[in-house]
């Protein structure tokens, strides 16, 4: 199925807050063979967890980075992305 969907750092991030928001759960979880991550936020979230003092939070952090979302979602190189939104508004 084609991607159609971008994701941004607060969604990403939904599943490792203390009480996330089910209706994102539900949308993830559905959409989830139509989703991808653009580089700047894969890199932000990165950089963020890398600022974060060694501790039990970021090893967590670091593990849903890496184990879940890094695996089961594509990472958009920069070409892509734009090349994604040129498709899009020539659809439009």
């Amino acid at each position: 199925m084609a991607l159609a969907y971008l994701l941004d750092t607060n969604v990403i991030s939904e599943p490792l807050r203390p009480v996330p928001n089910k209706k994102v759960l539900a949308k993830l979880r559905r959409y989830q063979d139509r989703i991808a991550l653009p580089s700047p936020v894969w890199h932000e979230l990165l950089f963020g967890v890398q600022r974060l003092p060694l501790s039990s939070k970021r090893q967590l952090i670091e593990r849903y980075l890496f184990e879940v979302v890094e695996p089961t979602m594509p990472i958009l190189p920069y070409e892509e992305q734009l090349l994604v939104g040129m498709r899009k508004s020539e659809q439009d």
